[in-house]
């Protein structure tokens, strides 16, 4: 696992003080992922880290595990090896170094998940192309874009855990420069498609508003990873528990089923899409930035949220929460809620554990949108 790498004064190099830090390679890395994101099937969208926070978490004391709070939902290949691999071991499978590397982010379900690899500038994107044109990546049919290997192919006698660019089943994969980014996918069809002119999910005027909001929110604190939802997230379905109950008692599984509706019909006004970011260093906790039509529907939501952390959150879980509102163009408005914890365990972040973990769970959390909201 990672001990050293970047001092903590690269990480407050990348942005103002008035900003938070790693906002922007945040707005960097959303600037690159398509807008059309916002209409999948699922709740998460993207997945965001940011490896020269964790970078400075990991400088801060000895046996630091940064890497260790990372939950991300999106199969980020080129992140998983980073964080578990000798640097100079992985660098010579990567394609690049480690002190060109910005951030990750993710989307997509597997078997059709797409990272992008951020890094400093252009000219390490294109360098990153040609040094795994030397690891045995050719051209892949798709303009620019090239692989080591056949698509989906299972293949383990290539598996290799150090190994950003292999599958758990030793599968090829396949790469493209994008600007400052390397996109990362299964198929050239996928990268390809990944790397044309489209609409930026980050242009997007609610996603817009709402990283102006986190932005604000989370001050000088350094943004350690974070999750695009869109209005999915609040809209959870019945735990599948509630209606097997061991015991054969039909009356137990009616009142949990009854609580589990009562607890999906109270909740907060539906919103556009947002963004859950945990923020780490001298400041811990989470930051929940969501785009409303306006503000005055967005201040009632924040004020929601706030009673709902109170409630649904746990102990672990509670600190000092701020609510606010942050206007943009054309009236849009981000209610934003922080929740600032005692720091602790840099392996952990127990604020922004609240919040994903029920989503993983399926389970009605915070962010939940009701009938009543």
């Amino acid at each position: 696992m990672r001990q050293h790498l970047v001092a903590a004064s690269l990480l407050f190099s990348i942005s103002t003080p008035a900003m938070a830090q790693g906002g922007d390679n945040l707005r960097d890395g959303l600037a690159h992922l398509p807008a059309s994101l916002l209409v999948q099937a699922h709740g998460d969208i993207a997945y965001f880290v940011d490896i020269e926070a964790l970078n400075g978490l990991a400088a801060g004391g000895e046996g630091a595990q940064p890497f260790a709070r990372i939950m991300s939902g999106a199969e980020i290949n080129g992140l998983v090896t980073y964080a578990g691999t000798e640097p100079a071991e992985w660098e010579s499978k990567a394609g690049t170094s480690g002190d060109t590397l910005r951030y990750f982010t993710g989307y997509g379900r597997q078997p059709n998940g797409v990272s992008f690899w951020g890094l400093t500038n252009e000219s390490a994107a294109e360098d990153m192309i040609a040094n795994l044109a030397t690891l045995g990546f050719e051209a892949a049919g798709a303009p620019g874009v090239i692989g080591n290997g056949e698509p989906m192919r299972f293949d383990p006698q290539k598996r290799d855990p150090a190994d950003p660019w292999r599958t758990r089943v030793g599968a090829a994969q396949f790469a493209v420069a994008k600007g400052n980014t390397v996109i990362q996918a299964q198929n050239p069809q996928e990268a390809a498609l990944a790397a044309a002119d489209q609409p930026a999910l980050g242009e997007q005027p609610a996603m817009q508003v709402v990283l102006d909001g986190l932005e604000a929110a989370a001050g000088d604190a350094s943004i350690v990873q974070a999750v695009v939802i869109s209005p999915l997230f609040g809209l959870t379905g019945l735990d599948p528990a509630a209606v097997l109950s061991m015991s054969g008692d039909m009356s137990e599984t009616r009142q949990n089923i009854e609580a589990q509706m009562a607890e999906l019909d109270a909740g907060i006004p539906p919103y556009m899409g947002g963004i859950v970011a945990d923020l780490g260093g001298e400041r811990q906790g989470v930051v929940m930035a969501l785009a409303y039509p306006d503000c005055t529907i967005a201040g009632e939501a924040a004020d929601q949220i706030a009673e709902r952390w109170v409630a649904m959150a746990g102990e672990a879980a509670q600190g000092e929460i701020a609510t606010d509102t942050a206007e943009g163009a054309d009236g849009l408005c981000a209610a934003t809620v922080s929740v600032s914890i005692e720091p602790g365990d840099a392996a952990q972040n127990p604020a922004y554990r609240a919040i994903i973990d029920r989503h993983f769970r399926n389970e009605a959390g915070v962010l939940q949108i009701g009938t009543n909201g």
